[in-house]
């Protein structure tokens, strides 16, 4: 039954990669229609979600192939199974977070919780870094934006130019 494992990881392979490049493509379809600057919504990159899917998938099938007939050690059972978990909410992070703006709402919708609605005059300030751009409201950071994403650039220009 190992020999599944080995038949069906670069089939899955090969199929998560061209939706990966599929996903790719729409994202840059997204990006290059225009925005409207009163309303928008700012999401993670689908091509991260793919990419997290594609793993997910091969790990859940090791897991599932892997065990029948001579099974895994526990031990690397343990780390598949953690693995997979974290991608899976790598996965519920891409496609459910998001912030949408509103005029001059911003409607936050975290991974895992509820809504949160903010105004762009409660914003007290915005830190790009590397890793993300930090909107801080109240004196803690309320969430963190996608640095390179094209609905953050107008995003902080909107809060510039309302400050």
């Amino acid at each position: 039954m190992l020999n599944l494992v080995y038949i069906f990881t670069p089939l899955i392979l090969i199929l998560g990669v061209a939706g990966i490049f599929a996903l790719a493509k729409k994202e840059n379809e997204r990006k290059t229609s225009k925005l409207n600057r009163r309303d928008f919504t700012i999401r993670s990159s689908y091509v991260w979600g793919g990419i997290m899917i594609t793993i997910d998938v091969i790990t859940l099938v090791m897991l599932v192939f892997g065990n029948i007939g001579e099974p895994f050690p526990i031990g690397f059972n343990l780390v598949l199974a953690t693995v997979f978990v974290i991608f899976a909410f790598g996965i519920l992070q891409v496609f459910r977070e998001k912030v949408k703006v509103k005029d001059n709402d911003i409607i936050y919708t975290p991974a895992i919780g509820r809504t949160c609605t903010y105004t762009f005059s409660q914003i007290e300030k915005i830190e790009s870094k590397k890793t993300g751009t930090a909107v801080f409201i109240g004196g803690k950071k309320a969430f963190t934006l996608d640095t390179n994403g094209v609905g953050t650039l107008l995003f902080i220009e909107i809060f510039k130019t309302r400050k």
